[in-house]
């Protein structure tokens, strides 16, 4: 990035209201400073105040990585301000997804990543839409982030084990269906997909266990929806 694409890059955030030009300028010397740090091979290894989005903002990469680590931020503090932004960014990546433009999907779920890496929920989005960019390796790895944030979602062992078989990894795949039953043994799809990969392994019997399980927890969910309209009428 040479001086002129920088200096374009940079002013092409605005200054937000409450900020006044003393503050802006200052705001954008900072964030120049540690561009050319970065730019000529160099960590960053000082502090930085960060009052505001397009702070940070100005320090994400066009792959949308930071360029400083995180422990280096400071007072990077979610203001409505900022809760409102999170929520426009959120609303691009779900239509993007609804689009099928998936790779504006994960830009945008990176983006929120980025935001607020303690969700394990954008970890299970972006992986789900790296799935569908074939990126199966990536998305095993966002599965296991969401995971570790979060060991008690059963959809995200479900989507895991969706992964693993498509890396051949069956032993994995099995072991994580197990994991989301245990979790939520009432869900009826789960019985479903672990049945038809019983199926697909050539375990006929257990593959039909889980199947006939599935129909009995659909009927059942059926026939409460039904008892609930007869009171209602």
């Amino acid at each position: 990035m040479s001086t002129n694409e920088l200096n374009f890059y940079l002013n092409s955030f605005d200054r937000p209201q409450n900020f006044n030009d003393q503050a802006w300028v200052q705001l954008l010397e900072q964030s120049r400073t540690v561009w050319n740090k970065f730019l000529s091979g160099e960590d960053w290894k000082e502090s930085l105040n960060i009052p505001c989005k397009e702070a940070y903002l100005m320090l994400v990469n066009t792959e949308g990585e930071l360029i400083v680590k995180d422990d280096s931020l400071l007072n990077y503090v979610k203001n409505e301000h900022v809760k409102s932004w999170i929520k426009r960014v959120e609303e691009i990546a779900f239509k993007a997804l609804r689009d099928k433009r998936y790779e504006i999907a994960e830009r945008y779920f990176g983006k929120l990543i980025k935001l607020d890496s303690s969700n394990a929920m954008h970890y299970c989005r972006r992986a789900v839409v790296r799935k569908q960019l074939m990126n199966h390796k990536a998305s095993l790895k966002d599965l296991s982030e969401a995971i570790n944030l979060n060991p008690n979602v059963s959809a995200f062992y479900k989507h895991r084990a969706e992964v693993f078989r498509l890396l051949d990894v069956d032993h994995k795949a099995m072991s994580d269906l197990n994991k989301a039953i245990k979790l939520n043994p009432s869900e009826a799809s789960l019985y479903e997909v672990r049945g038809k990969f019983r199926l697909s392994l050539g375990d006929r019997a257990g593959g039909r266990l889980d199947l006939l399980r599935a129909e009995e927890l659909s009927s059942d969910s059926d026939s409460d929806g039904i008892n609930e309209m007869n009171k209602v009428a």
